[in-house]
């Protein structure tokens, strides 16, 4: 048969030290407690006077943000009739440039027109006639 053993397990070694402090879980002890009525009203009706706050604050800012666009666009439509007017002035300025060039060249001498000529070719009306209408009578 068999020798039965039985195996026993070493003993766990003792520290040298001594045994730490069980630490307890301290209790932190409040000695009283004021309850403040009126900080409480504030702080609950603190929500909705935030909000209108932020509203009030949001619609200030669009409004502001409104004017600066209103303000913008009116200077990009001033400077847009300010150039159409410069480039109207300079078309026209081309074209009187164009007219004093023709007025040039009939200075030098290229038919120029001397206006009506008095005597030549008039006919003298010596005759008048005469219209009746229903109640006008018209001599011409």
């Amino acid at each position: 048969m068999a020798e039965i053993k039985i195996f026993n397990h070493p003993r766990p070694k003792k520290s040298v030290l001594p045994p730490l402090p069980k630490k307890r879980k301290t209790e932190h002890k409040i000695e009283e407690i004021n309850f403040d009525f009126e900080k409480r009203a504030d702080y609950l009706t603190g929500f909705h006077k935030r909000k209108v706050a932020r509203v009030r604050q949001a619609q200030a800012e669009a409004g502001k943000k409104a004017r600066e666009e209103r303000a913008e666009l009116r200077k990009t439509l001033r400077e847009e009739r300010k150039k159409e007017l410069e480039q109207h002035v300079d078309a026209v300025n081309a074209l009187v440039g164009n007219k004093t060039t023709s007025d040039n060249e009939e200075e030098n001498g290229e038919d120029v027109w001397g206006g009506i000529e008095d005597g030549a070719g008039q006919e003298l009306v010596d005759h008048e006639e005469e219209y009746v209408d229903e109640d006008r009578y018209t001599t011409v």
